[in-house]
């Protein structure tokens, strides 16, 4: 098992390279970040379970809320490939928690996407599908099925059929700047999570400080989660 996984993840790789050279991206080995301390805990009350293994799940509304999901849930030995998000930077990605050392970035799949994302599906644990990888619904349905046959988490920024669990950030609000230093230092996320076991669906607040640590809090029963502005 484990030497089918390793030929699986060096086939990924082989495609990973491919890809990078038809967009001209030639560097695999990231160079070390050491401007801030990632602080990843305190997503538990969110993410009990972190995100599901052999299944789908889908991240809307916020690529920092993605990012720290999946820094939560990425182990020392899980890989993170991100596919189709030409915009992400690796920074964000590094302030987020995650260990850049496996990390896969792939922004533009030449019109491959299915392929690209099926190959990386047998080695990587979680795959990231990004808005510039849109994906026909037929082929969505046959990567949600290899992703159950091999355990993995594919993870979408867009919506999915089947997905196990949906995160939908519906509002953002970052502190800081006003103070006239240009510097975002405290963030909130108003977050709806989806899944069989919330029914209509829980909601959610994330709490960023400055020094970046995070706190999660749930609105007691029957009180509505107030996103507006008076």
């Amino acid at each position: 098992m484990g030497q089918d996984r390793a030929a699986a993840l060096d086939a990924a790789r082989t495609l990973l390279r491919q890809a990078e050279q038809r967009v001209g991206v030639t560097s695999h080995d990231p160079q070390p970040i050491t401007a801030t301390t990632p602080r990843t805990g305190g997503l538990e009350l969110l993410l009990p379970t972190g995100l599901p293994t052999g299944a789908a799940c889908t991240i809307t509304g916020s690529t920092t809320l993605l990012l720290m999901a999946l820094a939560a849930a990425q182990s020392a030995e899980r890989w993170v490939a991100f596919v189709g998000m030409p915009a992400l930077g690796m920074i964000a990605v590094h302030e987020a928690g995650i260990d850049l050392r496996r990390v896969a970035h792939i922004p533009d799949v030449a019109g491959n996407g299915t392929a690209v994302v099926a190959a990386l599906l047998d080695g990587v644990g979680h795959v990231v599908v990004g808005p510039a990888c849109p994906l026909a619904p037929a082929d969505r349905r046959r990567l949600l099925a290899r992703a159950r046959e091999r355990d993995t988490t594919l993870v979408a920024t867009y919506p999915w059929e089947g997905t196990a669990l949906t995160l939908e950030a519906q509002r953002t609000a970052w502190t800081g700047a006003e103070r006239g230093d240009y510097w975002l230092r405290e963030a909130r996320w108003d977050v709806l999570r989806r899944s069989k076991a919330d029914g209509p669906g829980a909601r959610f607040t994330i709490h960023r400080g400055a020094a970046g640590e995070l706190t999660v809090e749930q609105p007691a029963p029957g009180l509505r989660l107030v996103t507006g502005v008076a």
